[in-house]
């Protein structure tokens, strides 16, 4: 049997050690906690998660080695973020360009996505449906959703004993989560993408003029007790606010699938609650406030740290929007 391959694969992975040895703590860092980059350009750059959709492949991370890869029955490509060279099964390609992540997805450039297809080949034909597909319905209007990232600038919200503050937690969440919901063909927009402070009443208030369907304001928690821990979500309690009788009932409707979207991936939701916070009195469309975690609770402030939780609950809260489905009911 012959041993090229496995001699490719191994000096795949001696270059990448060199790489990445060379790069320092400057490559682990980007690997353990990637930055948020510009959207790549898609007359130089291809997703992944693009080549996946084509190839009929799976689009996969290990985030403990920060390699990337696609994978179709035993067709393999890899690549990994700061390292010059690709794998694709046991042939090694230098690149023509840097391998760049936006929101945990690797961008690869165009010519190295052409080399990546013909590697593959074409996506595995489809046997053809037994009964004639009906005519496709017209496409409803797409659904805008609002993100709240909660506090920010001069308000930090909640403060862990190590040092952890509300704000940075959940503005880099709602950024992911923006990606998702724009991947799951919604319009999203936010009440800020930056470090800022945005009075509470203005925030819904942005929502309305954007013409937003839903509006989620996502939070960290604090308690007086360590213990406590879990996920809390809250809607219009229909005191003193500017919404219907139906928004608000749209609004615990919204409620009720995000816990459902929590509990079926093993998330903890501590309670599900009526409130009358300003972000959910002044909303004119259905409308849930977030607490993705305890920071005062030290293991769930550790995993709120992670970006592997974070995406965690960030597709839970999509799946959650999805199951609700506010337009077209």
């Amino acid at each position: 049997m012959s041993r090229q391959p496995s001699c490719l694969v191994l000096a795949w992975v001696c270059a990448l050690w060199a790489s990445w040895s060379a790069a320092g703590a400057t490559v682990r860092a980007r690997v353990a906690h990637p930055r948020i980059v510009p959207q790549p350009s898609t007359r130089h750059y291809t997703s992944f998660r693009t080549l996946a959709n084509r190839l009929g492949a799976s689009a996969e991370l290990d985030e403990l080695t920060g390699v990337h890869r696609l994978r179709r029955g035993e067709r393999v490509a890899a690549v990994v973020p700061g390292v010059s060279w690709a794998l694709l099964g046991s042939e090694l390609r230098a690149l023509d360009d840097e391998v760049v992540v936006r929101y945990g997805w690797a961008y690869v450039s165009r010519s190295l996505a052409s080399r990546i297809e013909r590697y593959f080949g074409t996506k595995p034909r489809q046997r053809p449906p037994v009964q004639p597909v009906p005519p496709t319905p017209p496409t409803p209007r797409a659904v805008t959703v609002c993100i709240d990232p909660g506090h920010g600038g001069r308000d930090p919200g909640a403060i862990s004993r190590w040092g952890l503050q509300e704000k940075d937690v959940v503005l880099p969440l709602c950024r992911m989560l923006v990606s998702e919901l724009g991947e799951r063909g919604y319009k999203v927009v936010m009440t800020r993408d930056s470090d800022v402070f945005v009075e509470l009443e203005q925030r819904p208030a942005l929502a309305a003029r954007k013409g937003a369907d839903l509006f989620l304001s996502i939070h960290a928690n604090a308690a007086s007790r360590a213990s406590v821990h879990g996920i809390e979500l809250f809607y219009w309690d229909g005191r003193n606010g500017v919404g219907s009788a139906a928004t608000r009932r749209k609004g615990v409707e919204l409620t009720e699938a995000l816990k459902r979207a929590f509990q079926s991936v093993g998330l903890r939701v501590r309670s599900v609650r009526a409130a009358g916070y300003r972000v959910l009195r002044f909303a004119r469309m259905p409308a849930t406030l977030v607490e993705v975690g305890f920071l005062t609770n030290r293991a769930e402030e550790r995993q709120l740290r992670s970006y592997g939780y974070r995406r965690r609950v960030v597709r839970a809260i999509a799946d959650g929007v999805e199951a609700y489905r506010p337009c077209g009911r």
